[in-house]
């Protein structure tokens, strides 16, 4: 299926290749190449030979330039913040998140409470399971470094292993199906949610502050923000029971929340 041009009165600028190319300052080839590995999006075709490229196209590429000469990002890095969601991010928003990292939190680390445990160690000391540590590990949820032949546990990994056996002891037992693998429903919505808040804080930041006031910011307001996420998440559980409570219909009949019933 041939995609249709914009309308003529649209205010969407098209480009050949030549012009694309002119604009970006790279080859076709490359242009090429960025389009088969998914790094940008293919071009608008009226015909098997007739190919039109946006603004869209030309932002990508700049962006894609500068991650590669400026920040020294390798393509598969690049695909992964190019594939990142929709709501794209401008070139000066994603240069100040790359230089971010490292930067947030960096006090934190620099100084840890807990000691770093290997998995046997953070088995034995918390109580979770090796099984489990295993899950989280390949779910992303827990990060260790490895030093030498060792795979080490930091702090955050530790105080997540302590809350997960504290909730199997107040009831959320495997037995009862509450496997680790729910902990796959809040790491999704907690990705979304701050793929969310980066666009917003970047764009009302990005340019006025300097990177180190921004991470400063970031840092102090991240328990402030878990603290409101917290009341909401138990304000939600309240109202979603006083919801079902009030219209709840026959016996054996539950009503449809999302639908309204």
């Amino acid at each position: 299926m041939v995609e249709k041009l914009p309308p003529k009165k649209s205010n969407i600028k098209m480009m050949r290749m030549k012009e694309l190319t002119a604009a970006a300052g790279v080859p076709r080839g490359t242009i090429q190449f960025y389009i088969k590995e998914g790094l940008i999006p293919k071009p608008i075709k009226q015909s098997a030979n007739s190919a039109f490229y946006t603004e869209e196209h030309l932002n990508d590429i700049l962006l894609i330039k500068e991650l590669q000469s400026k920040r020294f990002l390798p393509l598969s890095v690049i695909k992964e913040v190019m594939m990142g969601g929709g709501g794209k991010l401008s070139v000066n928003e994603i240069s100040t998140l790359v230089e971010l990292d490292g930067k947030v939190f960096s006090n934190i680390e620099e100084i840890p409470e807990l000691k770093p445990l290997t998995a046997k160690q953070l088995s034995k000391q918390t109580g979770i399971s090796l099984e489990d540590i295993k899950i989280l590990e390949d779910m992303g949820i827990f990060t260790p470094i490895k030093k030498g032949t060792k795979k080490l546990y930091g702090e955050d990994d530790i105080r997540f292993a302590e809350c997960r056996v504290k909730a199997i002891q107040v009831g959320l037992t495997p037995g009862l199906g509450f496997h680790i693998g729910f902990a796959k429903i809040h790491k999704e919505f907690i990705r979304k949610l701050v793929d969310e808040e980066s666009k917003v804080f970047l764009r009302l930041l990005t340019g006025k502050l300097e990177i180190e006031k921004i991470a400063e910011i970031l840092e102090a307001v991240t328990p402030i923000i878990n603290t409101m996420l917290g009341i909401m998440h138990k304000k939600e559980i309240e109202n979603t029971i006083k919801w079902y409570v009030l219209n709840s219909k026959a016996e054996g009949e539950l009503p449809d929340r999302e639908k309204g019933e």
